[in-house]
């Protein structure tokens, strides 16, 4: 296992995938089909291709085109990667139905990705931050004071 190798994947991932909108990135770092672990979705497992990955990272990247991310920590151990990461950016496009807010906010995820060759096969997402996002669109989080 090669830890390091494994920062500079997932470090590759935040950095150019998400935060330039690099998608063609996700096919260097994903394998094809990964096993997605959200808590905030109905069914606890997901599998994804890396087509859907790519369409996730553009659809968020149109709703916030100024987004940039922020990896704020990373622990690597064996086939585990664990990260804290900040999204910051403005709502100026349609994202699932909620028209643009044209807010400024931000949110911090905590990730876990488990690596096998080079290659994320499994992610597990658990911090709320899709939960707060969507809270951000709507309003609520700037009534309540969240962003």
């Amino acid at each position: 296992m090669n830890t390091e190798r494994n920062r500079n994947v997932v470090t590759k991932l935040y950095e150019r995938a998400w935060g330039r909108g690099e998608v063609a990135v996700v096919d260097e770092v994903f394998a094809e089909k990964h096993v997605l672990h959200w808590n905030e979705l109905v069914r606890t497992k997901q599998h994804r291709t890396t087509a859907e990955v790519k369409q996730i990272i553009r659809s968020y990247r149109a709703a916030f085109p100024d987004l940039s991310v922020t990896v704020d920590n990373m622990v690597a151990e064996g086939d585990l990667v664990a990260a804290q990461v900040t999204f910051v950016g403005t709502h100026t496009g349609e994202y699932e139905g909620f028209a643009p807010t044209h807010r400024r906010s931000s949110f911090t995820d905590m990730q876990i990705l488990r690596l096998q060759d080079g290659r994320i096969v499994e992610s597990s997402l658990g911090s709320g931050g899709l939960k707060q996002f969507f809270a951000i669109l709507s309003g609520a989080a700037f009534e309540e004071g969240w962003a």
